[in-house]
């Protein structure tokens, strides 16, 4: 049986059907949230419910008509969390198909756009919610004179975008006691890895167990990072559980932030 359980907040939570969204599914049913899960696959969907009682709605996150329909049928919600993303190919930019690039845009940046415009009103009326939006590190590491460009370079902006718009609700729906954040799960093993990293796939060092994801969302859910909305925390790098007792110094040195550094 799939519900939303009266009287316990409720999550949102996009690309649930498998992999990290479904382990930040889990995390949140078992520590007493009500969850809805949406996906665009039916059958991954009934599988997560199923599991965890969570209530499941095909949806593409890119149709705004049917983003406001979820939000209105699944009521108020405390917590969402945009996790549906697609990686795309890789190879050189001009090689690229214009609508398949501007695609995965749409997937990995109008998606939480979307759900977040969906949210924010009824967040900003009661004064409290939060917004998770999973990123990544492609947003911004280096690129060495060699990078034989595997990752795609809609999927490197697209995740560099989306911590800035992180930011920038941040900075509008402060005054309103709403907290947006911005992570990186790290490397972890899915179908969207896959391909990109075959080449390192049984090299366990190098990969990030999904559910320190999840544990991730469940402690930023609980308020503890209320005072760094708006940065961006790698769940895998970053020692999140002290960042509490860091937040003043976090703030003076505008730290897990998307910034250009010039030396003086």
């Amino acid at each position: 049986m799939v519900h939303l359980v009266s009287g316990r907040p409720t999550a949102l939570v996009t690309g649930a059907g498998r992999g990290i969204g479904a382990e930040i599914a889990r995390k949140l049913v078992s520590d007493g949230w009500s969850v809805a899960i949406v996906a665009r696959t039916q059958q991954a969907l009934a599988e997560v419910a199923a599991e965890t009682g969570a209530l499941p709605f095909v949806l593409d996150v890119t149709d705004a008509a049917a983003v406001g329909r979820v939000a209105a049928e699944v009521g108020r919600i405390d917590l969402l969390v945009n996790n549906a993303g697609t990686g795309g190919v890789g190879g050189a930019t001009w090689t690229k198909d214009a609508a398949a690039w501007w695609r995965v845009v749409e997937v990995n940046l109008l998606g939480p756009f979307l759900c977040s415009r969906a949210v924010l009103p009824g967040m900003c009326e009661r004064g409290d919610g939060r917004i998770v939006n999973v990123s990544s590190n492609a947003a911004f590491f280096r690129l060495e004179m060699d990078w034989d460009a595997s990752i795609d370079s809609a999927y490197q902006a697209s995740k560099a975008a989306l911590i800035r718009l992180t930011e920038a609700l941040a900075a509008e729906a402060r005054a309103f006691g709403v907290s947006a954040f911005a992570i990186s799960p790290g490397m972890v093993k899915t179908e969207m890895t896959e391909p990109v990293f075959a080449d390192i796939w049984d090299d366990e060092s190098v990969w990030s167990p999904p559910e320190l994801t999840a544990e991730l969302v469940a402690f930023l859910a609980s308020g503890a990072l209320d005072a760094l909305s708006g940065r961006y925390i790698h769940a895998a790098a970053d020692d999140w559980k002290s960042m509490p007792g860091n937040a003043e110094a976090i703030l003076a040195e505008d730290l897990h932030a998307l910034r250009l550094r010039r030396r003086d």
